[in-house]
């Protein structure tokens, strides 16, 4: 209950703000409702839980971080801890990422893994039918050239694999099944979200985890994440633009708290289980061997 009354004081006083602009500035009001929006999507997304980061298991080893700063485009600091935490606590021996930019995100997973990484991107020369794609999608579409760019100095021992083309075409058989963590972070228009996200539960193995950058951030993305959460239970990490499912008994064990704390909200694994291979049944998910 705690929790609750302090994510309602906090949407009581963002939306309070948004009312005084209106009545005092309605152009600034126009302005400031994207953020308002963001504001309170990250505090309540109903059918997805909230995971506080510290629930998820730490690791003895230390998170590297590279000081290079936020490029436009790239994931904030505090979803890159975020997401390195996760990584920490798989482990993974092969990781997909559906997205690839400069590869800051990559150059990060590789410094905080030794998995093998796949990651995949549309280059601006391959980018052949581009219907469907937001106006911040195209300003995105970089050439081969720069696309992974930033990952490049951290490649010494050849374990990323930069793959090129179009994530709703691409071919993924040869990975399906495979990965223990996929990081969908690509198309950032509803569709492409959705189909981005059905390959993604093709690729992961019976056990790991699937991340989407941009909930709460990105209208489009936080609709596609919801509309998928109907099949999969899939939780918020809180103070982040992430979202993150769980395969396998033992890992969503790992995730409940010790206390009584969010043990409704979490739920309970075998009923976590039992719901994934319903959800992968009737989507036509087979479970891999």
């Amino acid at each position: 209950m705690t929790r609750v009354r302090e994510a309602l004081e906090i949407t009581t006083t963002v939306w309070r703000r948004a009312f005084l602009d209106a009545v005092l500035s309605p152009g600034k009001l126009r302005q400031s409702l994207p953020d308002f929006w963001r504001a309170s999507t990250m505090l309540f997304h109903p059918g997805i839980a909230s995971l506080p980061l510290a629930q998820v298991p730490s690791s003895d080893t230390h998170i590297r971080m590279l000081s290079s700063g936020w490029l436009p485009g790239a994931t904030p600091p505090q979803d890159l801890y975020a997401l390195l935490r996760i990584v920490r606590w798989l482990q993974p021996k092969k990781i997909f990422e559906i997205g690839t930019s400069q590869g800051i995100t990559t150059a990060h997973m590789a410094l905080n893994s030794e998995a093998e990484i796949y990651t995949l991107d549309l280059p601006r020369e391959l980018a052949s039918d581009l219907r469907g794609y937001s106006a911040g999608d195209l300003q995105l579409l970089q050439p081969c050239a720069e696309i992974g760019k930033g990952y490049r100095p951290f490649h010494a021992n050849r374990h990323i694999l930069q793959l090129f083309g179009d994530s709703r075409t691409f071919d993924y058989q040869p990975f399906r099944g495979t990965m223990d963590l996929v990081l969908v972070d690509g198309c950032h228009v509803y569709e492409g979200v959705i189909s981005d996200s059905e390959k993604a539960l093709h690729l992961l193995g019976e056990s790991g985890a699937i991340l989407w950058h941009d909930f709460a951030n990105l209208r489009d993305v936080t609709r596609a994440v919801k509309t998928i959460a109907k099949e999969h239970r899939i939780f918020h990490l809180e103070g982040t633009w992430l979202a993150l499912y769980v395969r396998g008994a033992s890992l969503l064990a790992a995730l409940h708290p010790t206390n009584g704390a969010g043990r409704e909200a979490l739920g309970n694994g075998q009923h976590d289980v039992a719901a994934q291979a319903a959800a992968q049944q009737r989507l036509g998910i087979e479970d891999q061997p």
